[in-house]
């Protein structure tokens, strides 16, 4: 049977992992369910204007670094493209996998009226979470707040072009019962909070990465994460980090690259090929 230092270990490795897939439910390319509308009346026809949105019947892939060089990846696609009153409605597919452990979103968005917008519904918020922690813990309780939740980009990208979130902070509350042995667990209790804050961008710039040089717009923002962690016979422990994103874009391409930072922990997501489907 572990002692109760080495069940705290494995408690915060656990719930660091956690975070991980919170963040990119948080912050994914996002979706609205089949049957919802993002309301495009009056914007432009389907064939007009690509935004920030990736290219059809092509597969992006990205390698994730982060400061202790630890290493991950994603995948994405666009599964499908449908008209919607004159706008093209994106089904967009992420993958994003980290060791064996994977989470996947299957995502839609749309430009309209000189903006792209990437919404997260509760449905993909809520399974992506929920699924990677079924992987290790069994979730008692949960609720899941703040969604949709969404990105709007000023896609022409010039200095100063704004993109704005949703002002209502995603906030999750998980009860867990995490295995540390044949016979023993952890009851555990996880609150997570993030608030986002309008970004703009700073400038425009050519990017070079391995899939190639893009002439990109360079946005810039920053998140709040506040975590409370609690468990039977292990102290609380409450976390507060502000995050600090720069966001690369093009144009018919998405995200070029990304760089997270909150001091010394970085994060750097870099577009490494782009193939054909």
């Amino acid at each position: 049977m572990l002692n109760k230092n080495q069940s705290y270990a494995i408690f915060a490795r656990h719930t660091r992992q956690t975070l991980f897939a919170l963040a990119i439910a948080a912050v994914s390319f996002a979706s609205c369910k089949d049957d919802d509308n993002p309301k495009p009346d009056g914007g432009k026809p389907a064939n007009e204007d690509k935004g920030l949105l990736p290219e059809k019947d092509q597969l992006y892939s990205y390698k994730i670094t982060d400061s202790e060089g630890s290493e991950s990846s994603s995948e994405m696609k666009v599964i499908n493209v449908k008209d919607s009153s004159g706008i093209a409605v994106y089904n967009i597919e992420n993958l994003i996998q980290e060791g064996d452990d994977k989470v996947k979103t299957n995502n839609r968005a749309f430009v309209k009226d000189g903006l792209t917008t990437y919404e997260l519904s509760y449905p993909e918020g809520l399974n992506s979470i929920t699924t990677y922690v079924r992987t290790f813990a069994v979730i008692e309780d949960y609720s899941l707040t703040g969604f949709p939740q969404r990105q709007i980009f000023e896609h022409k990208g010039t200095v100063d072009s704004k993109l704005t979130f949703s002002k209502e902070p995603v906030r999750m509350k998980l009860g867990l019962l995490i295995p540390i042995g044949e016979d023993d667990n952890i009851e555990a209790n996880l609150e997570c909070k993030v608030t986002y804050h309008d970004g703009e961008v700073t400038k425009q710039e050519k990017i070079t990465t391995p899939a190639g040089t893009f002439n990109c717009s360079k946005w810039v923002y920053d998140y709040e994460l506040y975590t409370k962690l609690t468990g039977k016979d292990i102290p609380d422990e409450v976390s507060e980090v502000v995050y600090t994103v720069e966001l690369w874009t093009a144009p018919g391409v998405g995200i070029v690259k990304t760089i997270e930072a909150s001091g010394k922990d970085i994060t750097t997501t870099e577009l490494q090929k782009i193939t054909k489907q």
